[in-house]
């Protein structure tokens, strides 16, 4: 027994497509005695008068008058199959106590059936009053001082039954709800009023035992207790309490806790009929066709081959989060951010370039103020290097897009300042960056601008806000921003996670190779693909010559011989 498994006094999960009908689950209940947990003893005299121990485990052939019978019940019981317990046997057999037609059903049973097929074993089904102990209303935490509400109370009473479609569901005029939409477009009032408890489609079964002594002749529900439980919902998910005892796995144990209490082990095993060869054939055939039109229907919906960009493309697509902004003057802050593009990149005209977080306030973490944003934004760009343009494009081929960021502020008098503006270079390599933006705000020409920024709100900003970097309006060579008075502000945490898709990627060498190797073979697959026409028609002309001037040749021969 040291070497068997610890049983699993926890619930287990099984889902089935069989009918629940064809389930059996055999019980084994047996009384714990001495003999059972420590071995049995016994006194014998030896010729010197000197007592000795004797195991019985081991003399029980020698002293079989020694070895009592042990109590024990095995018993195989089918789904929602009603087993009555002695407490029942006795109530229900006096037809004065039925008044329900339950009742009345179960009088008729024990009328029939006059004998009970278990001693202590019985069950409840779905259609019995039983609630489990712990199945009603339940604290949230383990104080002491957590009680359930009144509301909670009332509410742990209502049954979860059972609701399927009757046949009043199929009359003309009535709509019937099918699984996949829970929402009904037309309620009726008996659903409205039914449709505020809780109604999980759920069947229910307990299986008992009765632990009342022998010697003891009062029936009570005291002595009963749960042994298992299996509950069934509609889509074949069926659980159950404990799980069924597997092979070299120790019995489970039942402690009575009543006076005069007895101890039970007790084993719950799974003995349904298990379907033929011929049969699980046959299902693996059926559900290998349903499989195969269901793969057919999702290849027919998406298409068989992979999105691919066009050639000489390069497509990006990045899902980014604005996480937080730290170290700012004032508090509910907001972002206002926007994309660019350099010349040689473009997107889809309904694509979004633009984005502005809600306002966040902040909190404290150390000494840093930080505000959380946690705002998602996704675009997709596409690069492809024009090699027709002017000559101002050589200078944009390695150009990648930048992300223009504005903080703002705005107060319970709906005064707005203006924070720090900032700007990152997308990443040119695929994965996820978690980047740090620090920030800047341009500065008034006297202390009457900070002043007016305290009291009224408003600060200097930039009316166009490409000038965080590059202007869009510059055309020369060099830039300048001297004398451009700014004051260091805080800084914005931004994260990206990025994709680089291209046909260039095909070949296993372009992906050792840096961006600008990319670009360069993206270049050369545009120049190959025109050296290659140029060859082609080359080809060809070359082909006609040859051709006029051997029909020239046979010409002349042809003069020459006549």
């Amino acid at each position: 027994m040291a070497d068997l498994l610890e049983p699993d006094i926890g619930t287990a999960i099984y889902r089935s497509n069989d009918p629940i009908e064809n389930l059996k689950i055999r019980v084994k209940l047996k009384k714990v005695t001495s003999s059972t947990i420590l071995p049995e003893t016994i006194f014998g005299k030896t010729a010197a008068d000197d007592m000795e121990l004797m195991d019985l485990r081991l003399k029980r052939e020698t002293f079989p008058s020694v070895h009592a019978e042990q109590d024990s019940e095995e018993y195989i019981f089918c789904w929602q199959e009603k087993i009555f317990s002695e407490r029942e046997w006795r109530m229900y057999s006096d037809k004065v106590n039925c008044q329900t037609v339950l009742e009345q059903k179960y009088h008729e049973e024990i009328t029939k059936t006059r004998s009970r097929s278990t001693s202590r074993l019985f069950s409840y089904v779905d259609h019995d009053d039983f609630t489990k102990e712990g199945e009603g209303c339940k604290t949230m935490t383990s104080s002491v001082s957590d009680h359930p509400t009144f509301l909670a109370e009332r509410m742990s009473n209502v049954r979860r039954r059972w609701r399927g479609v009757n046949a009043r569901s199929h009359q003309e005029g009535d709509t019937v709800i099918p699984k996949v939409n829970i929402v009904s477009e037309r309620p009726s009032e008996e659903g409205m009023r039914s449709a505020r408890l809780l109604t999980t489609p759920v069947h229910t079964m307990h299986i008992m035992a009765d632990l009342l002594p022998r010697d003891r002749d009062e029936r009570t529900t005291a002595y009963e207790y749960v042994l298992c439980t299996i509950k069934v919902d509609a889509h074949g998910v069926l659980s159950i309490r404990p799980d069924f005892t597997r092979e070299g796995q120790r019995p489970y144990v039942l402690d009575s806790d009543m006076p005069g209490k007895e101890s039970v082990e007790y084993s719950v095993e799974d003995v349904s009929q298990q379907s033929s060869e011929r049969e699980r054939e046959r299902e693996a055939r059926v559900y290998g066709d349903l499989y195969t039109r269901h793969a057919d229907f999702l290849r027919a919906c998406v298409g068989a081959e992979f999105e691919m960009p066009p050639p000489e493309v390069l497509r990006i697509v990045c899902c980014g989060e604005l996480v937080s902004a730290r170290d700012y003057e004032y508090d509910n802050l907001y972002l206002h951010c926007f994309l660019e593009l350099p010349p040689t990149w473009h997107c889809a005209p309904d694509q979004q370039l633009t984005w502005v977080t809600q306002t966040c306030s902040t909190r404290s973490e150390g000494r840093s103020n930080v505000a959380y944003f946690s705002f998602p934004f996704e675009f997709e760009l596409f690069y492809k290097r024009d090699l027709l343009g002017d000559g101002d494009a050589e200078g944009d081929a390695l150009r990648w897009p930048q992300l223009y960021i504005e903080v703002l502020s705005l107060d319970s008098w709906h005064r707005y300042r203006t924070e720090g503006y900032g700007y990152i270079t997308l990443p040119s390599t695929a994965g996820c960056h978690v980047e740090t933006v620090n920030t800047w705000r341009p500065l008034g020409g006297s202390i009457q601008a900070e002043l007016r920024r305290f009291f009224i709100g408003g600060s200097p900003e930039l009316e166009d806000l490409s000038y965080i970097a590059t202007p869009t309006t510059f055309e020369g060579s060099t830039l300048s921003k001297f004398g451009f008075r700014t004051e260091t502000t805080g800084s914005v945490t931004l994260r990206l996670n990025i994709v680089q898709q291209s046909r260039a990627f095909l070949d296993t060498a372009a992906t050792r190779r840096k961006f600008a190797s990319l670009v360069d073979r993206l270049e050369g697959g545009a120049i190959q693909q025109s050296i290659a026409s140029v060859m082609e028609a080359f080809q060809r002309a070359r082909k006609r010559m040859v051709a006029a001037r051997q029909s020239v040749y046979g010409a002349q021969l042809d003069e020459s011989t006549t």
